[in-house]
């Protein structure tokens, strides 16, 4: 049986997850199915400086502008006229220029929510920026605390900064880890996290390391129905819940990409 027929065959009994990798050369899509990382290609070339999915749709930030194309077609997309972006979030959807003007889509035309310092990462109504974290507060940005290098808005509000972890709580954000990190991502009631000492997860209100496969460094991670990260050099690693054959540990594959920027995580098929 040859790979693509096999690779199909699996997806219909375990169901897959569509996961978009940004990298130098382009947009790679990639299908995970529970513990096998299955077929990939490069769906759109030219720079990928951020991503972002949701249920109907993948929006893209490049050096020439703010593309979004749907979920089921996701090799046709469209120029949304923002300009060039340097941080997506697809629900909106949402992007920060290279400049710090942060807009919302509304189907017809871009309208400017604030400006922020050092754009970096958006999820939900969150902002990492530079100088500082920021929420989407009435369509307007309200400065909420320290400079931050990324931020998930699920399943609390958690950023990743130079000096440690932050997760936003009664109203403050309280610092639960010591470190650098760069990358943090949530789902599941969990939180993901990487920096200087590596990858680690909060579970059960701890955090424990975890230990993938590589030395490669860690750009980016999500939550799949388990874990799934990027590196620079681009393999993409997968941390099964379970596996069909029962073995346990990570999955890997080389997607044959370098500078990767970020990974998104679509939904669940």
């Amino acid at each position: 049986m040859g790979e693509m027929a096999e690779d199909r065959i699996y997806a219909e009994r375990r169901g897959k997850t569509d996961v978009y990798v940004g990298a130098d050369l382009g947009l790679t899509l990639v299908a995970i199915s529970d513990d096998r990382v299955g077929r990939f290609r490069l769906v759109r070339r030219g720079e990928v400086q951020s991503v972002g999915a949701s249920e109907a749709a993948v929006v893209i930030g490049t050096d020439e502008d703010t593309y979004r194309a749907a979920s089921e077609d996701v090799e046709s997309f469209e120029a949304l006229g923002f300009g060039p972006a340097v941080a997506v979030d697809a629900e909106g959807p949402i992007a920060a220029a290279p400049d710090g003007e942060v807009a919302r889509y509304d189907g017809a035309e871009w309208r400017t929510l604030g400006a922020v310092g050092e754009p970096r990462a958006i999820s939900g109504k969150w902002i990492a920026a530079g100088d500082g974290l920021y929420r989407l507060e009435d369509e307007r940005l309200d400065h909420r605390g320290r400079a931050a290098r990324d931020v998930t808005a699920d399943p609390v509000p958690t950023a990743a900064t130079a000096d440690g972890l932050y997760r936003f709580t009664d109203s403050e954000w309280d610092h639960e880890r010591e470190g650098a990190f760069h990358a943090v991502a949530g789902g599941s009631e969990r939180t993901l996290a990487v920096g200087e000492d590596g990858l680690i997860e909060r579970r059960d209100s701890e955090w424990v390391s975890r230990d993938p496969p590589t030395d490669e460094r860690i750009v980016d991670v999500g939550y799949s129905r388990g874990i799934v990260a990027v590196t620079s050099a681009g393999t993409i690693l997968v941390d099964p819940p379970a596996a069909k054959d029962g073995a346990a540990g990570w999955r890997s594959r080389s997607l044959g990409l370098s500078e990767v920027s970020e990974l998104a995580v679509g939904p669940d098929r």
